[in-house]
């Protein structure tokens, strides 16, 4: 669903079935300009993951996704922006887009 959602607004999409198959296309030479991170992943948790990103691809910003109502400060203060599983489609795509527009300045 948010993969299509994505791509509807004109997105390319890389999607892995966890956090350290992400890092691994992203340590193999892929380019991104975002990540849209969940909060709950198998083998590393999502606060992981972005520590891990925040190290390796500083540049690279991050819109963390999650059901969760309450989710770690640090964590929060670690990712460019915040969305909450099943908010407005609008939401999710006004969130990506300032997150990008503040990557780039």
């Amino acid at each position: 669903m948010r993969e299509q959602l994505l791509e509807m607004h004109g997105f390319l999409v890389l999607t892995a079935s966890s956090g350290t198959e992400g890092l691994r296309l992203l340590s193999d030479g892929q380019t991104v300009d975002l990540v849209l991170l969940d909060y709950v992943l198998p083998v590393m948790s999502g606060s992981q993951i972005a520590e891990e990103l925040k190290r390796l691809y500083p540049g690279v910003p991050i819109v963390l996704i999650s059901g969760f109502q309450e989710l770690p400060e640090t964590l929060l203060e670690m990712v460019d922006g915040y969305v909450r599983k099943g908010q407005d489609p609008e939401v999710v795509i006004r969130t990506i887009t300032q997150a990008l527009a503040h990557g780039h300045e």
